[in-house]
């Protein structure tokens, strides 16, 4: 979906603001990296960056409205503020008053959507989410997310019948970050090795 040059930006911007980052520890059961998306709601010029990038692919579709879940409202607004599209976004469950909303903001039923997310972490809440959409008369035009972490959750999605797209995959970060010298051959190998136990989707060579 991105040049390469786009994608190794906003990598390097992961790493030195600490969203990724590879914690040291001797038990061979820790794991080899973390990923901490709940730092983009303090990192502004991240989320102004990764809406950039996210028009760049969405603008090539046809649509009203974006949609953003409860659980990542951060970027949905920076991406709405920044091309001044109209947004809506998702409860996690009805209100308990008013008018008992499970779709907040002011839509028309037969208008388009594009969800707007950090990362498909369960596609059963990812579905759910979208089938609360379509419960409002919406359409899904498809969901677009920062990264996919290799666990399959875009493929099930994509199986559902939607369009699914990641900005940035586990590869674009480790390839990278090896190549600028953040990680060692050893830390690459490693990630390649858990890759492999967890059946995470890769294809990072050994070193």
């Amino acid at each position: 979906m991105l040049d390469i040059k786009s994608k190794e930006k906003l990598v390097d911007m992961l790493y030195s603001s600490g969203v990724i980052a590879f914690p040291k520890s001797n038990s061979p059961d820790s794991f080899p990296y973390e990923i901490k998306l709940q730092y983009l709601t303090s990192q502004p010029k991240i989320l102004h960056f990764t809406a950039k990038l996210l028009w760049s692919v969405v603008k090539k579709e046809t649509f009203d409205l974006i949609a953003g879940p409860y659980t990542d409202i951060p970027l949905a607004t920076t991406l709405s503020l920044e091309y001044n599209w109209p947004m809506i976004f998702i409860r996690g469950e009805k209100k308990k008053y008013g008018m008992e909303k499970l779709i907040e903001g002011n839509y028309s039923t037969g208008q388009k959507v594009v969800v707007v997310d950090e990362e498909v972490s369960d596609p059963a809440d990812s579905l759910q989410l979208l089938g609360r959409l379509e419960g409002s008369g919406l359409k899904i035009v498809g969901i677009y997310v920062l990264i996919d972490k290799g666990l399959g959750n875009l493929e099930a999605i994509r199986n559902k019948g939607y369009k699914c797209e990641a900005l940035i995959n586990l590869n674009d970060i480790f390839i990278h970050l090896f190549e600028t010298g953040k990680i060692s051959p050893d830390q690459l190998n490693q990630a390649k090795d858990y890759f492999k136990t967890k059946k995470i989707s890769s294809i990072l060579p050994y070193i």
